[in-house]
């Protein structure tokens, strides 16, 4: 070891790595006030803006706007803005300080970062009664410190739920009125095609069209080896071409109805990896929780229903009543248990603030086979090929806790703790067995 690389290192801990990633943080959490001191200065504006409104008298709704609009440019011309771009920032700075000043307090003090915020008020927008959204609140900045946005993202659908006094049967039924596909023209002779519709069929098309795109890159590459052009096209553009082509040449008998899909957008037909979480109780009838694509968003129990009627068979998972840990998977189909096991346990990467599908991920041993580490349950984790490589090839390294608990520990020292997701299925032990 070089002079210069013993310097770096103190008792096996690489100082200089421990060093950046602390000052990494402390401007994080700078920049995280300083955005907060932004946002308290476009709600300021923004009480101003709507304190002169209030004056003016009923005319049409742009002259009531113009006060806003005149602080808006106000504001851009200083900082050469967009001003269209300062008036929707204001408007969102005053959400924020009227219905989340506690997610701004957090951002203040360096607790979350403006990726959390936006995720916060997102889905927090969603709840109408204020003392529900204190609630939600309050919990979602606890998650939010210890997580990335994306992560928060899945968790705060579910939370959403949690804490709504509407079932989500009751308002997905409504939602689904709003269904709909449309064009918005672009420029240079562009345009976009923009559906809406129910989670678990539009994330169903998505990943069909990705393994499409995925075979038709393949056979492109194996062409190329043997000599053939290369297909220039990305994976989003392929999907674009295949999606295309399946529309433009599938046809609906109009008189029959042939070729159309049914009343849940083709459910039935669905083959793509797309892991849908159905509590047994409700898929019984006994109550009406709803299932989650999971990850993603809650899904409506009638949709999971649908999905399992045309499952090949049923992975049924006991969690643990209080955490939501998994304690055993079994099925009724012959099947690899302790794979299903760890892809019910491990959505995605167990790399903290990775969310790549388990599907997609490498099953890695914690302590290696060849070393006499045992292929169980608790020596396994899922990690995708990125971070499989970096456990592998570089100082950090990982220790499996009980309940699934991964423990990383950087070259630098640090710890991080990756806690795997509650599982919303449980039985209970006074009710009759779900029929499966």
């Amino acid at each position: 070891m070089h002079s210069n690389e013993r310097e770096t290192q103190a008792d096996g801990i690489d100082v200089v790595s421990a060093d950046v990633s602390d000052e990494y943080w402390t401007a994080i959490a700078e920049l995280a006030a300083s955005e907060a001191k932004v946002l308290r200065v476009l709600a300021r504006a923004g009480d101003v803006a709507f304190s002169r409104m209030e004056t003016l008298p009923r005319t049409s709704a742009r002259e009531a706007e113009l006060p806003l609009r005149a602080i808006a440019a106000e504001l851009a011309a200083r900082a050469n803005q967009s001003d269209r771009t300062v008036q929707r920032k204001i408007d969102e700075a005053h959400t924020i300080s009227t219905k989340f000043a506690a997610t701004l307090k957090a951002l203040e003090e360096g607790r979350v970062a403006v990726a959390h915020v936006r995720v916060i008020v997102d889905h927090g927008s969603k709840i109408e009664d204020p003392s529900v959204r204190e609630v939600f609140e309050a919990e979602a900045i606890a998650r939010a410190e210890t997580t990335t946005a994306g992560r928060l993202n899945a968790s705060l659908a579910r939370l959403v739920e949690e804490v709504q006094p509407r079932t989500f049967a009751d308002r997905h039924k409504a939602a689904r009125e709003g269904r709909g596909v449309w064009v918005r023209d672009d420029a240079d002779g562009m345009a976009e095609l923009v559906m809406r519709g129910p989670a678990v069929p539009v994330h169903g098309m998505h990943d069909m069209l990705t393994q499409m795109a995925r075979k038709i890159t393949n056979a492109a590459s194996a062409a190329a080896a043997e000599g053939a052009e290369p297909d220039p096209r990305t994976m989003s553009q392929i999907r674009a071409d295949v999606l295309a082509e399946i529309v433009l040449t599938h046809r609906v008998d109009p008189a029959t109805g042939e070729g159309l899909s049914d009343g849940y957008g083709g459910l039935a037909s669905i083959r793509a990896v797309v892991n849908v979480t159905v509590p047994a109780l409700a898929l019984a009838g006994v109550t009406a929780d709803p299932a989650e694509l999971v990850g993603r968003a809650p899904v409506d129990i009638d949709t999971a229903r649908i999905l399992a009627l045309s499952a090949p068979g049923w992975e049924r998972v006991l969690a643990d009543p209080i955490t939501g840990g998994v304690l055993a998977v079994d099925r009724y189909t012959r099947s690899a248990d302790l794979t299903r096991y760890l892809r019910v346990r491990d959505p995605h990467c167990r790399f903290p603030g990775c969310r790549m599908p388990a599907h997609r991920c490498d099953v890695d041993h914690g302590r290696d086979y060849a070393l006499g580490g045992e292929t169980s349950h608790c020596n396994l984790a899922c990690f995708c090929r990125r971070h499989h490589v970096l456990k592998g090839e570089t100082p950090w390294m990982v220790r499996h806790l009980p309940g699934g608990v991964l423990e990383w520990t950087s070259p630098g020292g640090k710890v991080y703790i990756d806690i795997p997701p509650p599982v919303l299925v449980g039985f209970v032990p006074d009710l009759e067995p779900p029929p499966f």
